[in-house]
């Protein structure tokens, strides 16, 4: 049987040449490169093998048989950059604040916020060039650490569910995958349940700073009333209702998040 009309390769390299369905004509054309489809492929030139979303190389890794991502990872580079550039105008005020008060303990703050501006440019300029590495170019790794991949069907009603608006979650038919979609594309979501953690552990010790901040402000209103007890009152009040509020909205949006960080119990509703 002939193969149908269409480009091919026809033996001259970055080529293509047009096959009517029965002979080859004399039209040619520019190879078209190929996009290899999503999965985690070696990086050429590395021992690195990294996750491919179809378009582009993400910041995330194997490592240690396990797929993580990197911690200079931010997506997109350019929130790093926006967030660099606003770190680094709040060090710049707070700077010119302790030259002009020339005390030494006020020249701290400046330097912690451009520590973080650093940080933000430092992650920005490190996932722009993961971005710009070479596309793949050989076969993708098909080890089971990393399966089931996005895609891989094993009953009936597979595809993408949301977990919150922003992302969903692939269910093979069968069980849940680790691998989320978001606005950016497919990602790993290996890293979940350790980010789950982290973030229930900073809203509960935010939230204890903020018993902290009451349990101050109390002792400063049984104490015999004096200047010192009027501060302790204002800044504890102050601290409670901050680090309260920190707390409880950190600890209420790790909850909401939790189908897209830990994978569900549940299967998805049927369509």
């Amino acid at each position: 049987m002939s193969a149908p009309q269409g480009w091919y390769d026809a033996g001259t390299p970055g080529l293509q040449r047009w096959w009517d369905g029965a002979q080859w004509t004399a039209h040619e054309r520019a190879a078209v490169p190929t996009v290899p489809a999503m999965g985690w492929y070696p990086v050429p030139g590395t021992t690195d093998v990294r996750w491919w979303d179809g378009a582009m190389w993400t910041p995330y890794r194997v490592r240690a048989g396990k797929p993580r991502p990197d911690w200079l990872a931010i997506e997109p580079p350019a929130m790093g950059v926006v967030l660099g550039i606003l770190f680094f105008v709040l060090a710049m005020m707070q700077l010119s604040a302790a030259l002009i008060t020339q005390n030494p303990g006020n020249f701290v703050y400046p330097l912690l916020l451009l520590s973080a501006a650093v940080i933000w440019f430092i992650g920005a300029a490190y996932t722009r060039g993961v971005r710009r590495l070479a596309v793949p170019q050989s076969a993708p790794i098909a080890d089971a650490v990393v399966q089931p991949l996005p895609g891989e069907v094993e009953g009936p009603d597979a595809g993408w569910y949301p977990m919150t608006r922003q992302v969903s979650r692939w269910w093979t038919g069968s069980r849940w995958t680790w691998y989320i979609a978001t606005r950016f594309g497919a990602r790993p979501g290996h890293a979940g349940p350790r980010g789950y953690l982290t973030s229930m552990i900073v809203g509960w010790c935010v939230a204890a700073l903020a018993v902290i901040g009451v349990v101050v402000a109390v002792v400063g209103g049984v104490m015999e009333q004096s200047p010192v007890t009027g501060f302790m009152i204002v800044f504890g009040i102050m601290i409670a209702v901050v680090m309260g509020g920190l707390g409880a909205f950190a600890l209420l949006l790790t909850r909401t998040r939790r189908n897209a960080l830990l994978l569900p119990t549940t299967p998805p509703p049927v369509r």
